[in-house]
């Protein structure tokens, strides 16, 4: 029965260690998507105006700098250094809204990728500099009175914070508390798991898992 309630020890600090894994992978992520507008004029403009990605999943990126304007003569944004850091990983484009009301485009026409080769990934809704200007995708004739909004899907970075946070909850579950006082019989648990308890990392949580399997086969060994 030691033996038993040691080995769900073990199994319970595995199941935390897999959680805060994925936990980390989460956080680590942490790209700067960025609008880049100016109308011909050059008279109103946002470089500034930007949004966090944290991972897979849709965001929505909103300007009120660019109220007055009346066409586009650059509209994209960038994801800073996401190209670069994740090569696999891509962005779409999913609606524009002036004002509030949905502004209709065509998905064929809009333009993805390091298209300036900086390590960064853009979606290119127009640009009088770049391809997009001879085929336009959408109607460069349309003023903005208070606000500009562009919302696009990330997909292919390998996390989420939404994802992690699901992922911790059958950590929260596990008996490990309830077992504990089992591993007390095995003094060399004690000095080997004692750092488990102010480690950050995943290492120390995997060092606290191998501590427990070694309990296990001493109480094991000593009936």
């Amino acid at each position: 029965m030691k033996f038993a309630k040691i080995a769900a020890c073990a199994a319970a600090a595995a199941v935390a260690v897999s959680a805060m894994s994925m936990a980390v992978s989460a956080e680590d992520i942490s790209i700067n998507a960025t609008l880049g507008f100016t109308d011909t004029t050059w008279e109103h403009q946002d470089w500034e105006s930007a949004v966090e990605v944290t991972g897979d999943g849709t965001y929505t990126l909103t300007s009120t700098n660019v109220a007055g304007a009346i066409d586009f003569g650059v509209f994209v944004v960038d994801l800073n250094g996401m190209y670069a850091a994740y090569p696999e990983a891509t962005a779409t484009l999913d609606k524009i809204e002036i004002d509030g009301s949905e502004l209709s485009f065509d998905a064929s026409k809009i333009l993805y990728g390091d298209i300036e080769e900086k390590g960064n990934f853009r979606i290119d809704i127009f640009n009088m500099y770049s391809d997009t200007n001879l085929d336009p995708g959408v109607n460069t004739a349309s003023p903005i009175n208070e606000s500009l909004s562009v919302t696009f899907t990330v997909s292919g970075l390998g996390g989420s914070a939404d994802a992690a946070a699901e992922e911790e909850a059958p950590a929260e579950e596990a008996p490990a508390a309830e077992e504990a006082p089992a591993v007390e019989e095995a003094p060399a648990a004690d000095s080997n798991t004692a750092p488990a308890a102010t480690g950050n990392t995943a290492a120390v949580s995997i060092a606290a898992v191998m501590a427990l399997a070694g309990a296990a086969a001493l109480v094991s060994k000593r009936k």
